[in-house]
């Protein structure tokens, strides 16, 4: 099971719900995964829909207050934050739930589609989950 959710990060680092996204605004993702069996050689794919861009917070320019709150009890073995994607690797995982969490920022406006988020076991790639689809609307600056 992989569900993906999005929150705004108020500048206090206080989440509310995305009704009012802006370009420039921060952007809480949360995957949670629950894995039934034990699994090797994981990966978990979050493509980004394309208004939004991940932030590194290991860049002193993308660094950013409340940032703390972004995290989560996965621990990856190699993580990649793309342009347009988030990708968290664990050589094994046992069986139980888990939080990977990172933030994201607004840089453009406009009404598109998230695609699903994927975990899967790379050698064996007949398992593997899918979250759901999800429309993303933002404004511009005013």
């Amino acid at each position: 099971m992989l569900q993906r959710t999005y929150q705004k990060m108020n500048d206090d680092g206080s989440l509310t719900n995305l009704n009012s996204l802006g370009v420039g605004d921060r952007v809480l993702v949360t995957l949670q995964l629950e894995v039934r069996q034990p699994a090797h050689f994981v990966a978990v794919d979050d493509a980004l829909p394309a208004t939004f861009e991940a932030i590194n917070p290991e860049f002193k320019t993308q660094a950013v207050r409340g940032a703390s709150s972004a995290s989560g009890d996965w621990f990856s073995d190699y993580r990649e934050l793309r342009r347009d994607r988030a990708l968290f690797f664990r050589n094994h995982l046992a069986p139980g739930p888990y939080t990977i969490a990172y933030l994201a920022r607004v840089r453009a406006a406009g009404e598109v589609t998230a695609p699903p988020a994927k975990i899967e076991e790379m050698y064996h790639p007949d398992r593997f989950g899918l979250s759901e689809a999800v429309k993303v609307k933002s404004t511009a600056l005013e």
